[in-house]
């Protein structure tokens, strides 16, 4: 039930308590000043009869008689009683029927000689009765000494008390419209505020904090409503500034390099940056609220998580991922934020196991470093190792010279030339040594790249091998278009035609034939793009070496590129000018039938 409906009947409702307190006030008093009037009517008329029994006879039925007559006339019940209590005459009963008067309040009063007024139950008629008992004079007759007792029933000043029950009543129900009118005014002046303040306040709620009441009074209904405005004033300007913090920590998490994943007690997640996304190969969009391990299978972060409780503070683990990704995980239990925790909780939360904390993942991935690392001492046991020879070849041959100077001129050529062969190949691999650290240092872009023609460019290299293709006795086929020009670094893509070549021409045996063909073509998204091919007849190259010949210092077969002067950087070079060009390599090859070399440069 509403205000506006309970107030008039709560209000009606006390009125009519209110109405009923005073109508039995008024009938308890009205009802006492009537039996006082009553008694002293009563007294009267006792007195007139006692008066009247001066003169009357003085047999006993002549003044029973006489008794029932003033009885009829008075519409009371009059006794005559004698000195001893017993009862001479009554209006109303046989007088031998009735008891011994004599132990009546009233009548022990009488006798003594006083008028006496009494109001109890008649043990006669069994109802409340109003007695007045009024002492009789000395006389030679039977009552000489006695008493003249009246009595009447209390229930007629009931009946006449009945109106003075209505009468308050009837004021209050000839009242009661105008009351309830007013009380329904009044109640809805106080409830149609409160309920645009209730309005209001869903509106807030809902997440409305533009919304303001227009109540204007000068109450108390009018300071809440000016304390729920300035409320609402202030929930939208923390909105605005919580709103622009959650956009800037959402900037910076998305700026992040390292991912960050937040989980609740349950594991569920509750926030990841796109850096996780990518670390750890998963969509995580639309799984907010899902388990982590559901989100992100590969990544253990309940066993992590585990630790982190177990050992009460932040940890950091080494995760290695089934595709080959290494990750530096920093897992931080974080503490619970606003809820009232119990004492078991208290105590877990104070040794570090509070489990219905949320949980903090920072995700880094080490791959890259890893394998910077792995690649740097690989490079410098590769670099040792090459140079280890070489300079081991010269300080023997420099020793051998020495004498052999002396003793055997011609030998002594020999050694020379030797020597000089193992300078050239210290020379080459110095060369090859700068040229891949440059290409790994450059800070060339594509926008600084130059219109490079790569059929002429591709012609020139041909060109300048030809003389080492004709000592082997290859036949070298060069078909590529007049013109193709590809935005890139021209001194970068000689080094890479150039090494292509020189490759195809020491690893294939006398006599052999080597293709380096030129096209361009357009892919399904209408890109275009050059495709140079550097093929040949040569020994091949096995399967499972193919994915490994473009790191630095591999080689196939270490004997037959020690023979033939390879240095093992000929191929990385390829690769890392190729991608710099925004290009790829690849190869197919088969043992004993040949090798195609495929680079593909965009020509825009």
């Amino acid at each position: 039930m509403r205000i506006r409906s309970k107030l008039p009947l709560l209000f009606a409702l006390a009125t009519l308590v209110f109405a009923g307190i005073v109508a039995l006030v008024v009938a308890l008093t009205l009802r006492g000043v009537f039996l006082d009037r009553l008694e002293d009517e009563m007294s009267r008329q006792a007195q007139q009869y006692a008066a009247t029994l001066q003169g009357a006879p003085v047999d006993s039925d002549s003044l029973q008689a006489l008794t029932q007559t003033i009885g009829s006339t008075a519409n009371a019940r009059f006794t005559v009683i004698d000195s001893q209590g017993w009862v001479l005459a009554d209006s109303e009963a046989d007088p031998a029927a009735l008891e011994n008067h004599g132990d009546r309040p009233e009548i022990k009063q009488a006798l003594a000689g006083n008028e006496a007024r009494e109001r109890r139950r008649s043990a006669t008629l069994g109802q409340e009765e109003v007695y007045v008992a009024v002492p009789l004079p000395e006389s030679s007759a039977t009552w000489s000494e006695g008493v003249v007792r009246i009595a009447q029933p209390a229930d007629r000043i009931d009946a006449m008390l009945a109106a003075s029950w209505r009468i308050p009543l009837i004021v209050w129900a000839v009242l009661l419209i105008p009351m309830m009118a007013a009380a329904y005014l009044l109640t809805r002046s106080i409830t149609r505020p409160l309920e645009r303040l209730r309005d209001m306040t869903a509106q807030v709620a809902s997440g409305d904090f533009n919304h303001r009441t227009s109540i204007r009074r000068n109450d108390e209904l009018g300071e809440l409503a000016d304390s729920l405005n300035s409320m609402a004033a202030q929930l939208e300007t923390r909105e605005t500034e919580l709103g622009a913090e959650l956009e800037r920590s959402q900037q910076v998490l998305a700026a992040m390099s390292d991912g960050v994943l937040v989980t609740d007690a349950g594991g569920r997640l509750l926030r990841g940056n796109p850096a996780a996304e990518r670390i750890l190969g998963a969509d995580l969009s639309g799984t907010l609220g899902t388990p982590l391990v559901v989100a992100a299978r590969a990544f253990p972060s309940h066993m992590l998580a585990e630790k982190a409780l177990e050992a009460g503070r932040p940890i950091t683990e080494m995760v290695e991922l089934p595709s080959g990704r290494s990750l530096s995980v920093e897992v931080v239990p974080l503490q619970k934020v606003g809820a009232q925790e119990s004492e078991a909780g208290m105590g877990d939360r104070k040794s570090g196991r509070d489990r219905s904390a949320p949980m903090l993942f920072v995700v880094r991935d080490e791959t890259a470093r890893r394998l910077t690392e792995r690649m740097r001492r690989d490079f410098a046991t590769n670099v040792s190792h090459e140079l280890k020879t070489p300079l081991a070849g010269l300080s023997l041959l420099a020793q051998t010279l020495s004498s052999a100077i002396r003793e055997d001129p011609r030998q002594a050529e020999k050694f020379v030339d030797r020597l000089s062969t193992e300078v050239d190949r210290l020379n080459e691999l110095t060369r090859d040594l700068l040229t891949l650290s440059r290409l790994e240092e450059s800070e060339t872009s594509v926008a600084t790249f130059a219109p490079v023609d790569l059929a002429h460019l591709a012609a020139q290299v041909v060109d300048e091998l030809s003389s080492a293709a004709d000592a082997k006795r290859h036949g070298v086929v060069l078909d590529v278009p007049e013109d193709l020009v590809v935005p890139g670094d021209k001194t970068g893509l000689r080094t890479l035609l150039r090494n292509l070549l020189e490759n195809a021409i020491r690893y294939t045996e006398p006599g052999g034939h080597i293709t380096v063909t030129l096209r361009s073509y357009d892919d399904q998204d209408g890109k275009s793009w050059a495709i140079l091919n550097v093929a040949d007849d040569g020994v091949g190259i096995p399967l499972a070496e193919q994915q490994r010949i473009f790191e630095r210092f591999y080689r196939v077969d270490k004997a037959r590129s020690r023979e033939t002067g390879g240095t093992g950087l000929g191929l990385s070079i390829v690769r890392h000018v190729a991608e710099r060009h925004g290009g790829s390599v690849k190869v197919q090859s088969t043992v004993g039938v040949g090798s195609t070399f495929t680079v593909r440069l965009p020509l825009a």
